[in-house]
C-alpha cells in the first residue's frame, strides 16, 4: 500500500479507501461490512469513510460495528463521517451550526466513537453565511470531535474563500474535498482545483472512482447483466442514461471494450486499470472504494500493483482511448492554455516498498484476530 499526506495536513492516508456508501441502504450488509473492512485493513487499509445521511444514520452504525470488530488500536485507524441531513426535521439538514454540532455528536454516537480524524461540510449550503460554517467546524476541531474538517463536492470558488475566511478569523482551515473522479468525470480534479492545488496543497478523497460500476467491466456490451445494480432502472435511471443513453451507448461501449483490452494486456481486470487510472494522479489523496465482497477488496487492492507499472506510454495510450480531458485552463499572461493539470501531477515513481509498517502491523493483528476466533 501507498500512503499519502491528505493535503496539506499531517495526517496520512492509504491510496486505497473504503466506504460503505454502496451498502449503506441495507441493515442486513453488516456482515459484509464487516469482511471487507477486516480485509481491506489486512491489505494496508487504514482510512474508512461514511456519512449520516448514508442510510439515515444506518451506514454509521455498521461502520462502527465493523471498527469494534477490527479490534485493533484506534491510532492505526483514520475514520470520517460526513454532514448534511439525517432525518426530516425543518434543522436536521444542511450547514447550519446548530445541525452541525448536533449531527457530529449523533454521529459519534451512532459509531460508538469518541472522534472522528475528518469530518466533511457534504454539500454546499447557499443559505448559510461561510463564516457560520466555518466557526461551526472550528468548533468541533476544538471540542476534539473531530481532528481536521473538510468539504465535499464544494465549488473551488467557495473552498476557497472558506480558507481565507479561516485565516482572517484564525480558525482550523479545511483540509480536503470529498469530490467525483474518475476517467468519465474529470473536470474537478483536472481543471477547477487548480488554485486550492497550488495555492493551499488542498487534498482530496475522491468517490466513484470506477463510475459507479460502469468501469468495471460488467457493463461493457450496453446491457445491465441480472443481479446487477442497474438492471431495474437500466431504462430509466439518470446514472444509466448518462452513459448509456441513445446518444452515448455506442462511444461508452467503445471506449469501454478499448480499456478491456489495455486491462487483458496489462494482465488485470478492466477494474483494477480504472483504479490505477486515478491513483497515479498525486492530486488523488484516496480513491475510497466500495465492496460487498470480499473478492471485490481483493481485486480493487491490487490497483496499486498496476499504479505502480505505470508509464507516459500508457498514460498517452489512456487518454487517447477516453477522450474525457477537461479543455485546459487559460494563461492570460500568454494567452495560451496551460498544460492540462493531470500531465503535471502524475506519478511515475509509484514504487511499492516491500513491506510498509503499517501493513506489517495490519498483518501482524489480523493474525491475532483470526487465531482469538
Amino acid at each position: 500500500m501507498i500512503y499519502r499526506y491528505l493535503g496539506n495536513s499531517g495526517i496520512k492516508v492509504s491510496v486505497l479507501s473504503f466506504g460503505n456508501w454502496l451498502t449503506a441502504h441495507d441493515p442486513k450488509s453488516e456482515e459484509q461490512v464487516i469482511e471487507c473492512v477486516k480485509e481491506s485493513f489486512k491489505n494496508g487499509v487504514n482510512f474508512f469513510d461514511t456519512a449520516e445521511i448514508y442510510g439515515y444514520g444506518v451506514a454509521e452504525e455498521i461502520m462502527g460495528k465493523a471498527i469494534k470488530e477490527l479490534n485493533v488500536p484506534r491510532d492505526e485507524l483514520v475514520v470520517s463521517t460526513k454532514l448534511v441531513k439525517c432525518g426530516g426535521g425543518v434543522n436536521d439538514m444542511m450547514l447550519s451550526r446548530k445541525h452541525l454540532t448536533e449531527g457530529i455528536s449523533a454521529s459519534l454516537k451512532r459509531m460508538g466513537l469518541d472522534y472522528v480524524d475528518i469530518v466533511f461540510c457534504h454539500r454546499p449550503d447557499t443559505d448559510v453565511a461561510i463564516e457560520e460554517v466555518c466557526k461551526a467546524m472550528d468548533w468541533i476541531v476544538e471540542e476534539g470531535y473531530s481532528f481536521y474538517w473538510a468539504t465535499s463536492e464544494w465549488q473551488s470558488d467557495d473552498i476557497v474563500q472558506a480558507i481565507e475566511v479561516c485565516k482572517r478569523l484564525r480558525l482550523h482551515k479545511p483540509v480536503a474535498d470529498q469530490c467525483q473522479y474518475n476517467a468519465f468525470v474529470r473536470e474537478n480534479v483536472e481543471k477547477n482545483f487548480r488554485k486550492p492545488f497550488e495555492e493551499y496543497r488542498y487534498g482530496t478523497t475522491v468517490w466513484s472512482p470506477l463510475a459507479g460500476g460502469i468501469l468495471t467491466g460488467k457493463y461493457n456490451d450496453g446491457v445491465a447483466p441480472e443481479g446487477s445494480r442497474y438492471k431495474e432502472e437500466a431504462s430509466t435511471g439518470w446514472i444509466w442514461g448518462k452513459f448509456f443513453g441513445e446518444d452515448k451507448k455506442e462511444a461508452t461501449i467503445a471506449t469501454l471494450k478499448g480499456l478491456a483490452e489495455v486491462a487483458t494486456e496489462l494482465g488485470c481486470t478492466q477494474a483494477e486499470l480504472a483504479l490505477a487510472w486515478v491513483i497515479v494522479n498525486k492530486d488523488v489523496s484516496t480513491a475510497i472504494f466500495g465492496a460487498s465482497k470480499i473478492s471485490q477488496v481483493q481485486s480493487n487492492i491490487k490497483a496499486v500493483e498496476i499504479a505502480s507499472k505505470w508509464t507516459p506510454e500508457l498514460e498517452e495510450r489512456m487518454e487517447k482511448l477516453l477522450g474525457t480531458q477537461p479543455e485546459p485552463a487559460m494563461d492570460w499572461n500568454s494567452f495560451s492554455p496551460m498544460t492540462p493539470r493531470r500531465l503535471e501531477a502524475i506519478d511515475y515513481d509509484f514504487e511499492l516498498p516491500k513491506v510498509s509498517s503499517l501493513m506489517k502491523a495490519a498483518q501482524e493483528e489480523m493474525e491475532k484476530i483470526e487465531k482469538k476466533d
